[in-house]
């Protein structure tokens, strides 16, 4: 099966003409499949399933020569051809990349349902610029994941996703298709282009990936495959199953032609464990004598009068489960040798559930961190703080609740999330040859998606007395009395935390493309020209906006200032809290382990939590999020119109040289509509004195929903030249030049607004506002990214699983989109409003290379031995600083008088330096393969939405992966895949951190290390 755009496809023509009974069944037929899914409009660049005019098998034989490679790729696929190992999916991706008439990387499944690795992620990172996020999220620098999630093409996260050609989309990823939720079991292979023709789908200026699964008419006859597999972690220690099953097969009848039918399931699961460390940020603190905010000489024992010191640390274990459900299925009708129906069916179904035990400082403000009595910080020549027992001079209510001064106030945090996406593509077309030199082809779409996503945290509190802290090498702390932490009356329940969305998306999506073939033409091969049109209605419930954090039982709330206020856990319902320890925690850390949380089975009931928290907490506590409240849910409709003509041309002589290539122009027209509210807050978010608010100010917390819409429209006309010169038959030179765009992120035209205040003030008195906030959920006037792009690339191929490349390429990026925070005025009050904006512009530009080969010069056994290798090297502009509002680098406040501007920054999730290396192995029945993915450091985010309001980063990451086969027989195999054999640390960095004085510290902290599981996988496989 061949990927989309990289060839013209050539279905000999055989036998007399049809009977008009024939044609005219097969036209009803397809008329019946193609209006069955719905009544939208789409274009599919899939060449995949389009058949060439009879034309191009007439063709005079100089034009013949010019395609003879691609045309006897065509009558492999159509004979049945199968390939299986990774001698044969090596030539087979080089194969693709060597005929594609644009810049292409691919990767072919070694075997029916088997890519090279365990997930579409993992497969990706192995090719050229292609670099993965090792996160759940691609802005989530909290929460790592095992199996990757987010990619980026050449440092960028603009990639748009097909399916055989077809653009589709995960609900909760936006515009691109969540790689993680799909079954690498479904795939037959994955293409990745850098720089496209005017036929591939606009979307994508980082990159465009293919994801290809195959058809009937692959194959001559019956195909029966199936897989099973055991797979566990060395930390969850959990054994979890996998299995896929395919069955294919062709029939022909004398009076209804031929028909095929493909069906293929896939079934896996993950059990996966994380602990990781973290360091709160580093906040710079003069040698003050001011005890209400510095301890006295603070900066005793460091060799500068100004110290860096971190509010604490915290550490965390994730239990992950994952269970991933494919399903596919395709047919194929060739009624006549002229005409094609086909249909195919996909369905991904992805659930993850994960369940956090974090013990986390929740010291309002880092610097209330300080020197235990009678001890000093211990720094470096810096002034970095390195270890030193910590203590806290926080407010810690009234002296009758028996916390003692001093203690440090911690979190345990037993949190849940469970999440299940759902995604539904089905689509219906035909192609036709309506004479020898005409082809005529078209699709029609339907894709639906939908997520549920629920979040739920309990929070039990205790005080920390002074630990010993050291953040040098693994970070440690260390109680002088353990016990304490074994007492359950020395924890209360604190706060709740809630938060609950609903993703909905549709997308209708129709194309048709209409083939001329140049018969009697020296220079013109043929062109393409074709029309494209979708309508997307995508709607997002997402409760609040943010996450719901309430009280339960604080000592700052009045009516809890008595020890019978609070509720601790020696005191609550025995099943709503439980001992939990977090076993050989970082394989060794020193740190304590054995603590008690909010119960197992109070968390994961989220129903019987609420009534249970309920009848505890204090008055005016937290309080369940209510779904579908007015205003929450926020509705956008996307209409997009496109229209290409493309033109292949060649000659063996008319340059001295053989060249061929093509020419191209695609325009796009996008119009979209976003309905949403402003959410004002309620009266229950006052949270001090309110002497000194004006009545309009008070007006504004009557917690009403204001409906409030936007709209936007823009056209896009995207060029694109690709020239190939044949300088021999084994090396050749690319030229590329295009426009390519990408649409803001669907959450990103969100047109929701919600409104808040910051309260805060001295010590000891009753809080006041001290600035007005806002944060937008998107922004329907973001115009859509735009990039120039050149490539040149120079290609060596040696040997049919031999060859050397390098590729010089430039992107100038417009329109780039990141959080700023601007002030708005909303009924006569001025709100520092947090929310995406077109940024500016920036541009990058790198190098690429790569080499493959297997040693078939070596003797014996020693043939079997190859290698893959490929390196990147990118650099981008910096974007300017954004503004941001920073309430712990503002002493505690908020608000328009308390933004800070960043220093400038590079592009997120741009590594500098990245490569893969491959050692292969295939002699007799052993295959085998060891594989290091390595790339440097790379921002995560501008700014960490979490905790810190700081830039991340991820430091260099390199990981080790690993599979040998044995081949039982021609038709069977079995074998070990293993992940991270070397036990990689994820380290994520924070700062530079800006201050409102316009003081910047330069330095990157370390913010967190995580480990991850050691994944094994013993594997069956059988094909018939």
């Amino acid at each position: 099966m061949q990927s989309p755009v990289l060839q013209h496809r050539v279905y000999p023509l055989v036998g007399a003409a049809p009977s008009r009974r024939r044609l005219a069944a097969g036209i009803a037929l397809g008329l019946a499949l193609i209006y069955m899914p719905s009544t939208g409009f789409a274009q599919d660049a899939n060449q995949q399933t389009e058949m060439s005019s009879s034309a191009s098998a007439k063709k005079d034989a100089k034009a013949d020569e010019k395609k003879k490679v691609d045309d006897k790729k065509d009558v492999q696929n159509l004979d049945g051809v199968t390939v299986t190992g990774i001698r044969a999916s090596l030539e087979s991706s080089q194969s693709l990349k060597q005929n594609a008439s644009q810049i292409v990387d691919s990767v072919t499944a070694t075997d029916m349902n088997a890519l090279p690795d365990r997930s579409v992620t993992e497969t990706l990172q192995r090719i050229s610029g292609v670099t993965v996020d090792h996160f759940l999220a691609d802005n989530d620098p909290d929460h790592p994941s095992s199996e990757g999630s987010g990619v980026l093409i050449r440092g960028l996260p603009y990639v748009a996703s097909q399916l055989n050609g077809r653009d589709s989309f995960s609900a909760n990823n936006g515009r691109s298709l969540g790689f993680e939720d799909v079954p690498a079991e479904l795939m037959a292979g994955v293409d990745v282009y850098k720089n496209p023709s005017a036929e591939l789908i606009e979307g994508g200026i980082a990159g465009t990936v293919n994801l290809r699964t195959r058809m009937p008419f692959d194959n001559p006859g019956q195909v029966i495959s199936f897989s099973t597999g055991i797979n566990e972690g060395d930390m969850a220690k959990k054994s979890k199953p996998s299995a896929s099953f395919l069955y294919s097969n062709r029939w022909k009848s004398d009076s209804l032609g031929e028909f095929g039918a493909l069906f293929d399931v896939s079934y896996s699961e993950l059990a996966s464990r994380n602990d990781g460390i973290q360091t709160n940020p580093y906040v710079m603190r003069p040698n003050a004598t001011d005890t209400a905010y510095y301890a006295p000489n603070i900066a005793a024992g460091s060799p500068t009068s100004t110290v860096y010191v971190p509010g604490d640390i915290n550490w965390l274990e994730m239990q992950m489960q994952r269970r991933r459900i494919g399903l596919y299925g395709a047919l194929q009708w060739r009624p006549t040798n002229d005409l094609e129906f086909y249909s195919q069916f996909f369905r991904s179904d992805y659930n993850l559930e994960w369940d956090q035990h974090n013990v986390q400082t929740n010291e309002s403000a880092y610097n209330n961190v300080l020197p235990a009595p009678g001890t000093a910080f211990n720094y470096n020549s810096q002034g970095i703080f390195q270890s030193g027992t910590i203590a806290s001079n926080a407010w810690r209510g009234d002296p009758s609740m028996g916390i003692p001064d001093g203690y440090v106030n911690y979190y345990t945090d037993n949190r849940i999330q469970h999440q299940h996406t759902r995604t539904t593509d089905w689509s219906n077309g035909f192609k036709y040859n309506i004479n020898d030199h005409m082809l005529l082809s078209g699709d029609f779409q339907f894709v639906k998606s939908t997520s549920d996503m629920q979040d739920f945290s309990v929070f039990g509190q205790f005080y920390m007395p002074p630990a010993q802290v050291s953040v040098a090498g693994t970070p440690s702390l260390t109680l002088a009395d353990p016990s304490y932490l074994a007492n359950p009356g020395n924890y209360y329940l604190g706060a709740a935390m809630d938060h609950l969305e609903y993703d909905y998306a549709v997308q209708r999506t129709a194309r048709l493309d209409l083939e001329y073939n140049f018969q009697d033409s020296h220079w013109l091969q043929f062109f393409r020209v074709g029309v494209r049109a979708t309508n997307r209605d995508a709607s997002s419930n997402n409760t609040g906006g943010n996450y719901n954090w309430g009280p339960i039982s604080q000592i700052w709330s009045a009516s809890n200032y008595t020890s019978t206020g609070l509720d601790w856990f020696n005191q609550i319902p025995s099943w709503m809290s439980q001992q939990y320890s977090m076993s050989n925690f970082y394989r060794g850390a020193k740190l304590p382990t054995t603590l008690w949380f909010p119960s197992y089975a109070l968390v994961s009931n989220y129903a019987k939590a609420i009534q249970a928290l309920y009848a505890i907490e204090s008055p005016g506590g937290w309080q369940a999020q209510v779904p579908g409240l007015p205003g929450e849910n926020n509705h956008q409709d996307e209409d997009t119109k496109a229209i290409y003509g493309s033109l292949y041309f060649g000659s063996e002589d008319a340059l001295g040289i053989p060249f061929d290539g093509n020419i191209g122009l695609r325009y796009v027209k996008t119009d979209v509509s976003a309905n949403g509210a402003i959410q004002f807050p309620s009266s229950s978010n006052i949270s001090g004195s309110t002497a000194n608010l004006t009545p309009a100010q008070l007006a504004l917390f009557s917690g009403a929903y204001v409906p409030i819409s936007g709209e936007g429209s823009y056209h896009n006309l995207l060029p694109s030249l690709n020239v190939r010169f044949k300088l021999t038959d084994e090396l050749q030179l690319r030229l590329a030049a295009s426009k390519a765009m990408t649409r803001p992120d669907i959450n990103q035209l969100n047109s929701y607004m919600k409104l808040g205040a910051s309260w805060g003030g001295p010590a000891g008195q009753e809080p006041t506002i001290t600035g007005w906030t806002a944060s937008t959920g998107g922004n329907p006037n973001l115009k859509p990214l735009e990039a120039n792009q050149f490539d040149s690339a120079l290609e060596w191929y040696f040997s049919p699983t031999g060859m050397l490349y390098t590729t010089v390429f430039y992107k100038k990026i417009k329109n780039y989109i990141t959080n700023e925070v601007t002030t708005e005025t909303i009924q006569g009050q001025d709100f520092a409003v947090t929310g995406p904006r077109n940024a500016g512009d920036g541009n990058v530009k790198g190098v690429e290379a790569g080499y493959s080969q297997f040693f078939d010069f070596l003797p014996g056994a020693w043939k079997g031995l190859g290698v893959q290798a490929n390196y990147t090297f990118l650099r981008s502009s910096k974007i300017a600083g954004t503004t941001s509002c920073d309430p712990d680098h503002a002493n505690g406040s908020c608000g328009a008088d308390y933004i800070v501007t960043n220093p400038p920054l590079p592009m997120a999730g741009l590594s500098q330096n990245s490569y893969n290396l491959i050692g292969m192995y295939e002699y007799g029945n052993w295959s085998a393969r060891v594989a290091w993915s390595w790339r440097s450091r790379y921002l995560i985010t501008a700014e960490d939405s979490g905790d810190t309001y700081l830039p991340m980063w991820n430091d260099a990451y390199g990981q080790l992966d690993a599979s040998v086969f044995y081949h039982i027989n021609k038709n069977m195999q079995v074998g070990l895949q293993m992940n991270n054999l070397t036990n990689a640390t994820t380290r994520v960095l924070m700062g530079p951190a800006s201050y409102v004085n316009g003081v910047v510290d330069p330095n990157l902290y370390t913010r967190a290390i995580f480990e991850n599981d050691r994944r094994y996988e013993l594997v069956f496989r059988a094909t018939f």
